[in-house]
């Protein structure tokens, strides 16, 4: 995906949109960032793909984490927010993917209501930005997004799991120093946006 593709976020055919949709990220694949393991093929093809070290680094950092979640689970999320009582409002996906939990998101909460999503994986926050151009798509860590406390109705998302991964929040900063593992700082991070009343809905390890 060019730069000048991604800044202009244009319309997509249904086709496309069906490829780009397949992309699940590098969890898993940490041998492929390894040139001394087995699989020296494959770290070629890898290393060659990326075009700077700093999305190569993003991409090989993200195999511990970026395991995007299959979409018969992302549907009953959609169906516990309705049991809670989700009528839309501003929903906020902290570790969003490609959208997978998006792309099942019911209609009738399309025109009812706003998306922010934030993924720090630049190729797939170029993913994300090209099939959901309505949404606020930020291409960086949850802990470095900006997000107003009780402002969001819905908060849902696979957060990302890592024990002992503790990261630096400049405006959280008190959530940030309280917790080792990512998924409990982003747990607690997201349910600070909350509004009163707001819902939240995780998966985590």
């Amino acid at each position: 995906i060019s730069e000048a593709q991604d800044a202009a976020t244009a319309a997509i055919t249904a086709e496309e949109r069906a490829i780009l949709g397949k992309y699940t990220g590098w969890g898993g694949l940490s041998e492929a960032f390894n040139s001394w393991k087995r699989f020296g093929d494959s770290y070629k093809k890898v290393s060659d793909y990326f075009i700077n070290q700093d999305d190569y680094e993003i991409a090989q950092n993200s195999v511990h984490t970026a395991y995007y979640t299959p979409l018969f689970i992302n549907k009953q999320l959609w169906e516990i927010a309705q049991l809670c009582g989700f009528k839309g409002g501003k929903i906020l996906e902290g570790s969003a993917g490609t959208g997978a939990i998006l792309s099942v998101m019911p209609s009738k909460y399309k025109s009812s209501s706003s998306i922010q999503a934030v993924e720090i994986d630049n190729l797939s926050s170029k993913i994300l930005k090209y099939l959901y151009p309505g949404a606020q798509v930020e291409q960086k860590g949850f802990e470095k997004t900006i997000i107003r406390n009780e402002s969001v109705d819905l908060a849902i998302t696979n957060v990302p799991f890592a024990t002992n991964y503790k990261v630096y929040d400049p405006v959280d900063k008190d959530l940030s120093s309280a917790f080792s593992s990512l998924h409990d700082f982003c747990i607690a991070k997201n349910i600070r946006k909350l509004k009163q009343g707001g819902i939240g809905i995780f998966l985590t390890s």
